[in-house]
């Protein structure tokens, strides 16, 4: 559970020059901005400052999720690569050699 919570707090939390965490504010800028140019090309119906900030929120999330899937992406591989069935294996050995 460390692991997971520490992939998922990079998104909001990011190291200075002298090592020191802080907030990652570069990050927030350029999500809220970009998400704001997004929100600019809607339809004037469609414009509303919760759906910015409902891009806002999913983006944010979605970044957190992505690191998280990153920290425990390779483990996953190896637990998909040891349940792999025997014919899929040998074909795999068979285009492997050629």
């Amino acid at each position: 559970m460390g692991r997971a919570t520490y992939a998922a707090s990079r998104v909001f939390v990011t190291r200075d020059s002298s090592g020191k965490g802080t907030l990652n504010t570069r990050y927030f800028l350029g999500v809220l901005a970009s998400v704001a140019l997004h929100s600019a090309n809607r339809p004037n119906r469609m414009q509303s400052t919760s759906a910015t900030f409902n891009d806002f929120g999913s983006t944010v999330g979605g970044d957190a999720g992505m690191n998280v899937f990153h920290e425990f992406g390779p483990g996953i591989r190896q637990i998909v690569k040891g349940h792999t069935p025997n014919f899929v294996s040998r074909l795999e050995e068979r285009f492997n050699r050629k």
